[in-house]
Order: C-alpha cells, then sequence, then structure tokens
C-alpha cells in the first residue's frame, strides 16, 4: 500500500468483533512508546518480536488492564494525543497511559465520551470530528476544529464508524481508507486538510471505512 510495509494486527477475542483487530482501540502509541495489554501479547506476541526488531529504539510496555467488549472496558487504551494534551476518558483510561502523559508533561483532558482517538482525525494543531462534544472541547483547548455530519463511515455491523478510524497521518499526508471525496462533507474535508498544510490522499475509491486508524512507525 503507498510502499509501506503493513502489518495487520490480531484480533483481541476480549472485545467486540467491529473493532477487535482496530489499532485505536488495541494499542496507545506516542513518541516512540507503545502500550498495550499483557493479556493482548498473548495473541500477538509475534507482532511485539518483530516490532523490537525492526525498530530498536521502540519501547512497549504491557500493563495488567483486562479489556471487555462492554462500554467503557473497551477503551482502556483510547487516547488521543495533540500538541502537549491528552484527550482521554481518564475515568476509564489505563493508568499505564496517565503515568506516561505525566512523565512527558502532557495535560490530560478529560472526554465524556471513551474514544477520543476513533472520533477524531488529529494532525498538527487541527482536527475533524463528527462528534459535537468533542468538537466544542477541542476548540475549548485552542484546537482549530471542523465538524462535520455524522455517518457515511462504513463499520459493519454498525451503523457507522469514525473519521479518526478511518485515515491516518503520515508526515504532511492525511491518507484515508477509502474516497474522502465520497462523503457529502469531503470538500470541506480537503479544503480543510489543505489549507493547514497537509496533502489527503484516498487510498481506494470506495466509501470511506474505519478500520481503526493506522500507526505510522
Amino acid at each position: 500500500m503507498r510502499g509501506f510495509f503493513v502489518m495487520k494486527l490480531p484480533h483481541d477475542g476480549n472485545l467486540g468483533e467491529a473493532v477487535s483487530s482496530h489499532p485505536d482501540t488495541l494499542l496507545f502509541y506516542h513518541g516512540k512508546q507503545i502500550i498495550t495489554t499483557a493479556d493482548y501479547c498473548d495473541c500477538a506476541s509475534y507482532i511485539f518480536s518483530d516490532l523490537r526488531e525492526a525498530i530498536p529504539d521502540l519501547k512497549i510496555k504491557f500493563t495488567a488492564d483486562t479489556r471487555e467488549a462492554k462500554y467503557p472496558h473497551d477503551c482502556v487504551m483510547n487516547a488521543l494525543v495533540i500538541g502537549d494534551m491528552l484527550f482521554c476518558k481518564s475515568d476509564s483510561i489505563s493508568n499505564a497511559i496517565l503515568d506516561y502523559a505525566n512523565e512527558c508533561g502532557l495535560r490530560i483532558i478529560h472526554t465524556r465520551q471513551g474514544y477520543p482517538a476513533c472520533s477524531v482525525l488529529a494532525f498538527g494543531n487541527n482536527a475533524i470530528t463528527a462528534d459535537r462534544g468533542m468538537a466544542d472541547l477541542l476548540k475549548k483547548n485552542g484546537v482549530n476544529t471542523l465538524l462535520i455530519r455524522q455517518g457515511y463511515i462504513s463499520l459493519p455491523p454498525h451503523e457507522y464508524g469514525f473519521i479518526g478510524g478511518a485515515s491516518f497521518v503520515y508526515d504532511d499526508k492525511i491518507c484515508f481508507f477509502g474516497d474522502v471525496e465520497r462523503h457529502p462533507d469531503g470538500a470541506s474535508i480537503i479544503s480543510f486538510v489543505t489549507e493547514n498544510g497537509y496533502i489527503p490522499i484516498s487510498l481506494s475509491s470506495e466509501d470511506l471505512v474505519d478500520f481503526g486508524g493506522g500507526v505510522v512507525l
């Protein structure tokens, strides 16, 4: 895919089928640090072995947290970093992520919902989301934010998925899983991305699909 070597994450049987292999639900990544559960390491040990071999300076921390399919026990790793802020549902996120944030000097911003990494596409000090509550919180904290309409992103069997899960950021490029122009707010998304110095790239000609985002190492 576009010159990337893609590593698909194995399913976590503790999570609902729709998100059980989604990176934004399975692990937290920031600043050469991955945090995930020890339970997940049991079924994905080869992934982390390969990562350690390929990226010697990558730090991987395994926690004793347990995940369940029922909300909010499915979002213990779901956190979003923008600048010096970490957005998360602070009463359900892993303590390991809170500790990491404190060690790095990140301000912890509590979110009412537990899926900030899924629901928000963040790049630089900019964000795109269909979640009005998240949009208000982001703007309140100085993040340049575009609010789009809800839906039009596939995540079977759910009614719809989220823009954060349907995209990932690589250098100055925003890669979309599908054709962003097929979204009813596609023109606004493209304009917002380009106006803020990034290049939108559609990875297929299909409708947008929520795969849980992507982690570029």
